[in-house]
């Protein structure tokens, strides 16, 4: 009886195992292979309601060029692609550990000092990584490209 028991066990986990393989292949299958993401978790109009293309930081200048050099340095230049899109950005990383820790630290701080932004984070199936998608007002991303063409 006990060993009918151990079969059945490991039997179930022999499936269970076939049952989540097989959905990765049927979710790549129904997703055309499109390994582009375009998430959207919260409705963008209720973003824009909020803050009426408000833009204007909360740090003080010096400790705003401090926070781009740091930037530039910890997050933005371990970006392994880039899709821009209308209405902000979507930046792909390796799936890393230690920079998606930083990654969530950088949405943290930015959401306090520049409420304007709309960030979605996400971490992508199979070890593909995590993206961040970083949205806001027309003065709002005009602002975040100044920011990516400038140096610090």
């Amino acid at each position: 009886m006990k060993k009918n028991l151990t079969y059945l066990l490991l039997g179930s986990g022999w499936l269970f195992l076939a049952i989540f393989l097989l959905s990765g292949y049927f979710f790549n299958k129904l997703s055309d292979g499109n390994e582009t993401s375009n998430f959207r978790p919260i409705v963008w109009g209720y973003h824009m309601e909020l803050f009426k293309g408000a833009v204007q930081c909360s740090l003080l200048e010096d400790d705003i060029l401090e926070r781009k050099i740091f930037l530039k340095k910890k997050v933005f230049s371990k970006v392994t692609r880039k899709e821009e899109k209308i209405d902000g950005s979507i930046y792909f990383f390796e799936d890393e550990i230690t920079l998606l820790s930083d990654a969530i630290e950088f949405v943290q701080k930015e959401k306090e000092c520049c409420p304007f932004f709309k960030f979605d984070i996400s971490i992508l199936p199979f070890g593909q990584g995590f993206a961040i998608q970083i949205s806001g007002s027309e003065d709002a991303i005009e602002m975040l490209r100044d920011f990516e063409n400038n140096e610090y």
